[in-house]
């Protein structure tokens, strides 16, 4: 590989105002997902899991895996 080649590949990339936009999209699309609220049947799973009642669904996965 030449210099020239190494000089051009440094020179490919994003003008800064193009990656501010696009920075900025991204930030407005993320923050909005960020706002909506988590579905109940999600909150369900999480209380769940946080008191330990998931722990035999993990056995029955673990089971029908591994047929014995």
């Amino acid at each position: 590989m030449t210099d020239d080649s190494k000089d051009n590949r440094a020179e490919i990339g994003l003008e800064p105002l193009l990656q501010a936009h696009i920075g900025r999209k991204l930030r407005e699309f993320y923050d909005s997902a960020v706002r909506e609220p988590v579905p109940d049947r999600f909150k369900l799973l999480l209380d769940q899991l946080e008191n330990g009642e998931l722990e035999s669904v993990g056995n029955l996965a673990e089971d029908k895996a591994d047929p014995a």
